[in-house]
């Protein structure tokens, strides 16, 4: 109970602790508990020494309603009673108004279900408070939080309260205290069972990962086209995603000394203010081996072995996923065999016509109006049945031509583009990897008709899905 061990009040009115407050040792008193101990001080026919309140001076204070101690109650120290910000940590449950309305100090409540001895620390005006509370108060967390000094409101009443450990997922929520009373702020937290790292490990991780902020527009290659980006994540080329990732949890946690986007790590939130925040993952949520980038991050130096195991989000909040890269493989060949691949035509034959091209003579590009997203970024083009090689797509030309386009060039010529045009050098070929769009059937012929290596020529067809395809010759001697 409150008592002059625990406070004293001067004849200024200074209400002040007798010895500071101890977040585990003390225990907080409610707000409702010291005004129903000065009202026990009012009614005493003399003021003692410790404590100059008695029936022969002004009432000390007043609640906003009725005493209910199962509601959190706003009291008003009147008129010169006060207490100071080293006094307010002794008080919970309510709030304390004092000097007629100039300083406010709001009650705080968390709610939530949260990893047990989750760290709570609270920000105001872009700082972190000094903490008078421990972490294990996050089961029961109630202190008096100033919000208002000197007549105005600090940082409009606003304050947000975080739980960021390393190794648990985070959460944060906004509080306004202006209206004095209790005001609660909803957590939840959890273990993130994607952290393996320690926390200097994710620390050094971190430090190789360069973090640029400025618009950036990249075009994945999943169909969406260039897209904006506001800021850049380049990895290393030998960090895994799940590192960076854990990493990153790093640079956002209560502890970290990063800065991110102009702001402390332990306070970054989101990149652009108009995006929808990933509160548990500042930088995008990890589940199923695949990282969820958060909005208007775009990812660079992603390993091979990643390349698949990540979603982005641009600016204008497009998902993109990487496009899948496959292959189609003939097998049952031999060396010296020419095998050719290509799209069917829906009758049993090759997709001869697959697009119209014009092109000059000796130009090293074409132009292929509507070409596929699923072309192999370098391989061979057949115009009119004549075979060039390209070695690179630009927007829709194919560049890098071999050899020249011949003499006479091409006017409306009907062109299409194998995934396989070569003589086999093995028992099996391969296309050049490409980006997988949607399903589709191809025609695939093996030929020999060298002498010792003749076979009867092989046709048949194989579907292309998003795990590539794949076709099998039968050889059968041609003597």
């Amino acid at each position: 109970m409150i008592d002059a061990t625990k406070f004293t009040i001067d004849a200024s009115g200074n209400i002040r602790q007798v010895s500071a407050f101890v977040p585990g040792t003390h225990s907080r008193f409610s707000t409702l508990e010291l005004h129903a101990w000065l009202q026990d001080l009012a009614d005493n026919p003399t003021a003692s020494g410790d404590d100059l309140v008695s029936i022969l001076g002004n009432n000390p204070s007043e609640l906003a309603g009725k005493r209910n101690a199962s509601r959190p109650m706003a009291v008003t120290l009147l008129p010169n009673i006060n207490i100071d910000d080293a006094t307010a940590q002794w008080f919970k449950f309510g709030s304390i108004e004092q000097q007629s309305g100039q300083v406010l100090y709001t009650g705080l409540k968390v709610l939530g279900t949260l990893v047990a001895n989750s760290p709570i620390y609270i920000t105001q005006s872009g700082a972190k408070l000094t903490k008078y509370w421990q972490d294990a108060d996050s089961a029961n967390f109630q202190i008096l939080v100033k919000a208002k000094a000197a007549g105005a409101l600090i940082d409009s009443g606003n304050v947000t309260v975080f739980s960021r450990k390393y190794g648990q997922t985070y959460s944060h929520f906004d509080v306004n205290l202006a209206a004095g009373g209790e005001q609660a702020a909803a957590l939840g937290t959890g273990v993130d069972a994607n952290v393996t790292l320690t926390a200097a490990q994710a620390e050094a991780v971190f430090n190789t990962i360069t973090i640029a902020i400025g618009d950036t527009t990249q075009d994945l290659g999943g169909g969406q086209g260039a897209k904006l980006h506001k800021g850049t994540v380049t990895l290393n080329g030998t960090t895994t995603l799940a590192e960076a990732y854990q990493a990153l949890q790093w640079a956002t946690s209560e502890g970290s000394t990063a800065t991110i986007n102009g702001v402390p790590g332990w306070r970054y939130r989101a990149l652009n203010a108009g995006y929808a925040e990933n509160v548990p993952a500042p930088f995008g949520s990890f589940a199923g081996g695949k990282w969820f980038v958060a909005q208007g991050w775009w990812l660079a130096g992603v390993m091979a072995a990643d390349s698949k195991n990540y979603q982005l989000t641009t600016h204008d909040g497009t998902v993109e996923t990487p496009p899948t890269s496959v292959q189609v493989q003939v097998a049952g060949i031999v060396a010296g065999d020419y095998v050719l691949v290509a799209r069917d035509n829906g009758s049993g034959g090759i997709l001869s016509n697959e697009y119209t091209v014009s092109a000059t003579a000796g130009a090293t590009t074409v132009t292929v109006p509507s070409l596929k997203s699923d072309t192999p970024a370098s391989g061979v083009i057949r115009i009119n049945g004549d075979r060039y090689t390209y070695t690179g797509i630009s927007g829709g030309a194919l560049t890098g031509l071999s050899p020249a386009i011949k003499a006479g060039g091409y006017s409306g010529a009907s062109a299409f583009i194998p995934l396989i045009d070569a003589t086999a050098t093995g028992t099996s070929i391969s296309s050049s990897a490409f980006q997988f769009s949607a399903p589709f059937n191809c025609r695939y012929r093996v030929r020999n008709g060298s002498a010792g290596s003749a076979i009867i020529p092989f046709e048949s067809s194989m579907s292309v899905t998003e795990v590539g395809g794949s076709g099998t010759a039968v050889r059968t001697a041609d003597e």
